[in-house]
């Protein structure tokens, strides 16, 4: 069903993005290292799942926003991939044996908690598909995981997928491009999703109260996809509220821009006493339909006095990082009409 909210896992729930799919399952089949990009609520959870089993494939996914604020150990990330171990029963033969892994009626259990062990048991889970979703949090750790990518990606025959809606600080994390870094010159696919276009957004609503045995005005369609900007995920919490609750258009656009706006709100914590800064940037750009930087700099200018260049340019890279702001040529604009409307009335 199109608007259930859950994650799509079968190829008849998952919408469009024939081309996207398409090439992630031929990719999935020969290349070592698939990254996965799109704003939030672009789907990438989804198309991960679906074309995973449509390949039929053995994986193990982990989502890394599941680990712990603030600095990550490698006994939290045992703990997510413990977890996981113990939902998948494929998994039970390969990792009987290892040394620091028990096996139980229960689940399985990763005793000796050390990056050796770590290392075996991703030896023995050679031949498989490793996941990370939203792999750019795993940046915020002293071991370092994208080394552990390099070596899985050298030495053994698995396969290594990676998401990010952070797309600046996922790539900050996997270093691809920095000489220095242990992923250097590894080659990899990217695939990037993107909004549906009106016509998209249109058949994906219609399809979806169909499905629900509800009839809607093409007025109500219209004004749902003017609102929710033919991101996919803001357009199923639409269709769900609407016709699982009965909720108004107005009463799901507001809760809409409050969840948005404290997922911003708790992007902007690790600014400190910086964040006031940050808040006032996010506001000017979600002002306009495309700012540039001298116009960013003179707005916060009249607010603060002289704000020195670079400190206005560390802030927009880093907005640009954690995908709140995105760049078209040279005008900055926030990346969806919801977040546009969270900025301007919460934050």
């Amino acid at each position: 069903m199109y608007f259930d909210p859950k994650p799509k896992d079968r190829i008849e729930d998952f919408f469009d993005m024939e081309d996207e799919l398409k090439a992630f399952i031929e990719s999935v089949k020969k290349e070592k290292l698939i990254v996965v990009t799109g704003f939030r609520r672009y789907g990438k959870t989804s198309l991960i799942l679906t074309g995973l089993n449509v390949s039929g494939l053995n994986y193990l996914f982990l989502d890394c926003r599941l680990l712990p604020s603030g600095m990550i150990s490698i006994n939290s990330f045992l703990d997510l991939l413990e977890d996981e171990l113990s939902r998948r029963s494929w998994v039970r033969k390969i990792l009987r044996g290892i040394e620091g892994v028990s096996i139980g009626d229960i689940g399985i259990r990763i005793k000796k908690r050390d990056r050796n062990t770590l290392i075996r048991i991703m030896e023995c889970l050679s031949g498989n598909i490793l996941v990370l979703d939203e792999a750019q949090e795993l940046r915020r750790s002293n071991y370092n995981f994208n080394g552990l990518l390099a070596y899985i990606y050298d030495h053994l025959d698995s396969r290594i997928i990676v998401s990010g809606s952070k797309i600046g600080l996922l790539y900050s994390f996997l270093k691809i491009n920095d000489p220095e870094a242990p992923l250097f010159g590894r080659p990899y696919v990217e695939i990037k999703l993107r909004r549906l276009d009106f016509k998209k957004a249109r058949e994906f609503l219609e399809k979806g109260f169909e499905q629900e045995k509800v009839e809607v005005s093409s007025e109500v369609i219209d004004e749902a996809i003017r609102s929710f900007d033919g991101v996919i995920g803001w357009l199923t919490y639409f269709g769900y509220s609407y016709t699982r609750k009965g909720e108004s258009i107005d009463s799901i656009m507001e809760k809409a821009c409050k969840l948005s706006a404290s997922e911003v709100d708790h992007a902007l914590e690790i600014y400190g006493i910086g964040r006031n800064r940050y808040v006032s940037v996010l506001k000017i750009v979600a002002s306009g339909s495309g700012l540039r930087w001298s116009e960013i700099k003179r707005a916060l200018e009249a607010k603060y006095g002289r704000i020195p260049n670079n400190t206005l340019s560390n802030i927009i890279r880093n907005l640009l990082n954690q995908g709140l702001i995105e760049r078209d040529d040279e005008l900055y604009k926030v990346s969806d009409q919801i977040l546009r409307i969270s900025i301007l009335r919460y934050l």
